[in-house]
């Protein structure tokens, strides 16, 4: 059976209905309270002066009617036809004028109407059906309704009844034995308010979309209904009288709280148009961010200094006087985890991303961000792992014979840990890989033992899908939106590819169309930034590097690059160490990028490895560049 939308187009120009805010009137917090609403929001049933609406009154015929008219925006009729009972200046002759012109109300010996007799049930079901004959609306023939009381329903309203309940217009109420729908039985305001309701809402009327907003507070972690509600985000909004303690939630989302009341998390794959990059950043389900703001319906994030706009549908507000658990780091054995909590307080997975702060004590929990501010156990620190901020063009170490023994430790290690990696030490895409890596380091200038980081996190140690099959160790082409399946044609082919179509020609170059830094990183800083959903991807790369070092000896962090980072955007890189009838190489357009610093023996210059192919040195100016003081 197909629903049509039957209402004139007129009524999708009108100028929408707004309601003023109320404190806890009779209709708030009632089970009809959205079917009220929605009366009210038509114009079929207005308060008294006292701003009541009184829900539990019984429904009289002409009132009846008259919410079939209005909801249903009847025309005016053609011509009158006068019941004996109605006078004209009743409040509800044009309407009921109306029903009548539809055949929807017929009277009594089409000489009255008996307006003021409460209406049955039965009586609303047979009103019901003749709109929907008026509206030319096909109903398939229903079964007879399995109401056990269904012998009580005289045989001629037998049909509408059955009508009714097969739209899910009409129900009854379950019994211990069964369903009643009770004919007889007169009804509220309120619940006929939901028959109306139901009715439009089967037909398509846009208004029976709109929402109702609750102000609800904060008590004993958790939230507590204050009785105020709205149709009216905005009014409701000006009802907040302590915004430290109190939210607004749209059933039972929250839409709105303070900023820095709590934080947000998104429900599902959200691109972020971030305004401090200018471009979209890819935010994996699960991502923990700043809340700045809502209006109801937007809501303003912050991920690790990525500032943006994202609907409200989209992320989940929660309070940090109710969270169940966040995302936390620890100190554990001088190494810094991760563990990662969803929203229930479980944890859902953790990793080590390298050795842990000075500052941070061993067994507290501590939070971050972006992975470089944190913050807990009374103390706040900035902290930068060396291998998670270590550009990628520069040079291990270690040679191929060393990458190799990682290699095989390394896969070793994980067929000890589950039968999805049998025979890894033999199968695996990583087996023997190590003097194909230190050659492309030698030619392309990349880190060899960085690639196989990547290698490692991307390709799950060589077993995945994408590296057996298709010989793709690093999700190339895999998009969280449009995954593709290119085949490569050998592992080195694709590493080639990466190196070359991604790395050297996206994140590298001080300007590239990624270029935030030629780092693993975060989503502050780094390839992380536009390489991958998951906000930890940089820090997970950084813990695979860290461990090969571990185990090789620390060979990397004994003999570290100096790091710097820019602290200018138009930052230029010069050829030698003078701003005199030298042009610049190139300009950093951003800031907070990292550069490995060769040289500090000129007096106003760092020497710097240049960041294009074919340059070996640079120079920037000293005051634009901050030395990291990296934890390795």
């Amino acid at each position: 059976m197909k629903k049509l939308l039957l209402f004139p187009i007129v009524l999708l120009l009108m100028v929408s209905f707004t309601f003023s805010a109320h404190a806890a009137d009779d209709v708030t917090g009632t089970y009809h309270e959205k079917s009220l609403r929605y009366l009210i929001l038509k114009g079929a049933l207005t308060p008294d002066s006292k701003g009541n609406y009184y829900p539990n009154n019984m429904v009289t015929r002409a009132e009846f009617a008259h919410y079939l008219a209005v909801t249903l925006n009847l025309p005016n009729a053609e011509s009158v036809k006068d019941f004996e009972d109605v006078p004209k200046n009743s409040p509800y002759y044009a309407s009921i004028q109306k029903a009548a012109a539809a055949d929807i109300v017929t009277g009594y010996g089409g000489k009255t109407f008996n307006p003021n007799a409460t209406i049955s049930r039965v009586h609303m079901a047979v009103m019901i059906e003749r709109a929907l004959s008026y509206l030319k609306v096909s109903v398939d023939t229903p079964n007879p309704t399995a109401f056990k009381d269904q012998s009580q329903i005289l045989p001629e309203y037998r049909h509408a009844v059955a009508v009714g309940a097969h739209l899910d217009i009409i129900k009854g109420t379950p019994m211990k034995d069964g369903t009643y729908f009770y004919p007889a039985q007169n009804t509220n305001r309120a619940q006929t308010a939901t028959f109306i309701y139901r009715l439009n809402e089967y037909l398509g009327d846009p208004d029976t979309k709109f929402d109702v907003y609750e102000i609800k507070a904060i008590q004993n972690k958790e939230l507590v209904s204050t009785g105020k509600t709205s149709v009216s985000y905005d009014a409701l909004y000006n009802q907040l009288t302590d915004q430290n303690t109190q939210v607004i939630t749209k059933g039972d989302k929250i839409v709105y709280m303070k900023s820095g009341l709590g934080y947000v998390v998104s429900n599902k794959y959200i691109a972020l148009p971030s305004e401090t990059a200018g471009d979209k950043i890819a935010v994996a389900a699960a991502t923990e961010m700043q809340y700045s703001g809502s209006d109801g319906k937007n809501v303003r994030v912050n991920l690790a200094g990525q500032i943006g706009t994202v609907s409200v549908d989209d992320v989940t507000l929660i309070p940090f006087a109710t969270s169940k658990g966040r995302s936390y780091y620890k100190n554990e054995g001088g190494e810094l985890r991760h563990y990662l909590v969803n929203t229930e307080g479980k944890v859902t997975g953790s990793y080590t991303s390298g050795k842990a702060p000075a500052q941070m004590n061993s067994g507290a929990a501590y939070y971050s961000w972006d992975g470089i501010y944190f913050s807990g156990n009374g103390e706040s620190f900035t902290y930068y792992n060396y291998y998670q901020f270590l550009p990628i063009y520069s040079k291990t170490h270690y040679t191929a014979e060393e990458l190799d023994r990682y290699i095989n430790y390394a896969l070793a290690e994980r067929e000890k840990v589950s039968s999805k990696y049998a025979n890894a030490t033999k199968i695996s895409k990583l087996v023997g890989l190590g003097s194909t890596l230190k050659k492309m380091e030698e030619q392309y200038n990349v880190n060899a033992l960085m690639v196989l980081a990547l290698a490692f996190h991307e390709s799950d140690f060589g077993m995945s899908d994408h590296a057996q099959k298709l010989n793709n160790l690093f999700g190339l082409y895999v998009y969280d939106t449009n995954p593709l399946n290119k085949k490569f044609d050998s592992v080195e082919a694709n590493i080639l590819e990466y190196i070359n179509q991604f790395i050297w020609k996206n994140y590298i170059p001080a300007n590239a169309s990624f270029a935030h830094g030629a780092v693993f990183g975060s989503k502050a800083i780094g390839i992380n930034v536009k390489y991958a959903s998951d906000p930890y991807w940089g820090a997970k790369a950084a813990g695979h590097f860290y461990r090969a070092d571990q185990y090789l000896g620390f060979k990397d962090a004994n003999n570290p690059y100096t790091i710097g980072l820019t602290t200018t955007v138009g930052l230029n890189i010069r050829t030698v160490a003078t701003t005199v009838n030298n042009s610049p190489l190139y300009t950093y357009n951003r800031k907070n990028l990292p550069i490995i610093i060769t040289s500090d023996h000129l007096a106003d210059w760092y020497e710097i490895i240049g960041e294009q192919k074919g340059l070996p040195v640079g120079y920037v100016n000293k005051q634009y560049v901050n030395i990291l003081q990296t934890t390795k």
